[in-house]
């Protein structure tokens, strides 16, 4: 059948090429253009077969499209060259060989992946067998979540989704990848941010353990104490913003302040250097930025070789310029960290600084310096911020839980972060927040071992993509009893709604950080408030909104706050 094809796709080469040979006077004759056509299908072959089949190729794509583009004035100068009598017949010619070769390629990659491709026992979209591309262009809105949700009720829980990934939705799954002592490794879009490398973002085992090992002392027991202080500092603050919203009787605009509160709290965590936001009522320039090229990550996750075309050629252009502007922000930053030689306050920064200059590696170690920065910001605040929007909008649906909160709360100190931890409802609120509207509702993206695994009992050859979205694992119903609904007292009072806890994993490194703050912003702000949607918003934009850019992006939420008497 392949020879069949690329037959028919020669074959058609061939007569054109006889029709331009005819109409083009003083061109060469037909049959060194055939025997062009030839060479140029037989090169594409051997290239898709003995080439590109092997390895990664991610990275060499702004080198291959530039090499692509090339060729057509490089052949027509060697046709020119090699006295062709025409100028007009030159050109046909080398647009026929370049097509050819072109046409060839992308049949040959076509009915290799379609019908011969070793992942063809799998169901999915036909398109999606084929390219990437059309899971991109499903993806334009940032609903990833939804779109993979979708193929789960059509195909099954083991779906193709792209001619060399499979997306599982079984929790064995979310723990194989995931979860401790896990055999795969991070795929090719983890190197989103090349040539930087964050802790998450290094692919290497052995290395992300060795650079993993600096920032599990910035989390030690002596540094967390500091962290949570400046977090409960920044937490009061969140506070008497509402406040002074509420004593006006104005409407919260409840999504930008938890999203202020957060990247301030993760810009003191990684650079001991807030963003100010809370202070001065606005967003700041840089997190602007970031949120704006963090939308890239919406469409182009599922094709991480056209992220980094877009990188390499509109770098000045679109929200490409935003994804350049937050980088350069992040290593300004850290530069700024290594100069400030007399700083003893705990941040990661100073743990990673500390690190390079004890191995004399300031200079070598920059791409992995900025990497962790945007690690250390884009990771918690991208994840403790859209959990707080979300948390907060189930307790405006549902007064009832927001007023069993109160309960817990009134005779304790809610600033007392070892009791908060104890209290069953609350964490219980924060569990089901996580559940229902995971951070990452599709998560990362990882590659079997060579030999393969198994999972749920269905084989998955090696060196696969798998992906095992969070969103629609944690909403299955043979994880949970009622998954679509609300249920905190599932996590304490009513286990027997829980069937399967392999589904929930929503931590990784910093899980002591993240719990730490939202249960003391949610016991500071029930404590003293009443929670309500705010007049004219009924919080349908929150879901309805939401954007998958590797981290959810909730809708706004505006709350009314009333204070407590």
């Amino acid at each position: 059948m392949v020879a069949a094809n690329h037959t028919n796709v020669l074959g058609a080469c061939l007569e054109n090429a006889t029709s331009y040979t005819i109409q083009a006077k003083g061109a060469v004759t037909a049959s060194p253009v055939r025997m062009r056509l030839y060479t140029a299908a037989a090169l594409a072959l051997a290239l898709h077969h003995l080439v590109f089949r092997k390895g990664e190729w991610h990275l060499k794509a702004p080198m291959l499209l530039t090499t692509w583009l090339v060729s057509y004035p490089l052949l027509l100068v060697a046709e020119l060259v090699i006295g062709a009598k025409s100028f007009g017949g030159s050109v046909s010619n080398t647009l026929l060989t370049l097509g050819c070769f072109t046409i060839v390629s992308f049949a040959s990659i076509a009915v290799y992946r379609l019908f011969f491709h070793r992942l063809g026992g799998f169901p999915g979209p036909v398109m999606a067998r084929a390219t990437k591309l059309w899971h991109a262009s499903q993806c334009l809105e940032g609903k990833n979540y939804l779109v993979l949700d979708e193929l789960n009720r059509k195909y099954g829980d083991y779906v193709r989704t792209g001619p060399n990934e499979i997306t599982i939705f079984n929790p064995e799954a979310l723990f194989k990848l995931d979860g401790p002592g896990n055999k795969t490794t991070k795929s090719v879009w983890y190197d989103f941010l090349m040539p930087d490398m964050g802790v998450t973002t290094i692919r290497n085992k052995t290395f992300h353990d060795q650079r993993r090992k600096i920032w599990t002392q910035a989390f030690s027991a002596k540094a967390l104490p500091f962290y949570e202080d400046q977090m409960a500092e920044h937490a009061n603050k969140l506070e008497s913003l509402i406040g002074a919203a509420a004593k006006d009787r104005k409407a919260v605009p409840f999504s930008s302040y938890a999203y202020w509160f957060s990247f301030d709290v993760m810009g003191m965590f990684a650079l001991s250097q807030s963003f100010n936001m809370l202070d001065d009522e606005k967003w700041h320039y840089a997190v602007n930025n970031l949120r704006r090229a963090m939308s890239i990550l919406g469409p182009l996750s599922p094709v991480p070789w056209l992220g980094q075309i877009g990188f390499k050629f509109l770098e000045g252009y679109w929200i490409v310029k935003d994804w350049h502007s937050m980088m350069g922000w992040c290593r300004a930053r850290m530069q700024d960290r290594i100069r400030i030689d007399d700083d003893n306050a705990p941040n990661v920064a100073a743990y990673l600084i500390a690190d390079a200059k004890k191995k004399d590696s300031i200079e070598s170690d920059h791409h992995l310096l900025a990497g962790d920065t945007i690690v250390a910001i884009v990771a918690g605040s991208d994840t403790v911020a859209p959990t707080l929007v979300f948390l907060f909008y189930e307790l405006a649906l549902n007064p009832s839980q927001a007023d069993k909160l109160y309960d817990e709360l009134k005779d304790i100190d809610v600033h007392d972060r070892e009791v908060l931890q104890t209290l069953p409802h609350l964490n219980a609120l924060i569990n089901e927040t996580l559940r229902i509207h995971p951070a990452v509702p599709t998560g990362g993206y990882r590659d079997t071992p060579p030999e393969g695994m198994t999972i749920g009992g269905r084989y998955i050859p090696g060196n696969t993509t798998i992906v095992a979205p969070r969103y629609t694992i944690s909403r299955l119903e043979s994880c949970y009893e009622q998954a679509d609904k609300f249920i905190p007292e599932r996590w304490y009072s009513r286990p027997e709604l829980i069937k399967d806890s392999r589904s929930f994993l929503p931590f990784a490194q910093g899980k002591n950080l993240a719990l730490s703050e939202l249960r003391v912003v949610t016991a500071l702000l029930v404590s003293k408030y009443h929670i309500r949607l705010a007049p004219g918003d009924d919080g349908s934009r929150v879901e309805k909104d939401m954007r998958d850019q590797f981290t959810a992006v909730p809708g706004q939420l505006n709350l009314a706050f009333e204070k407590r008497v």
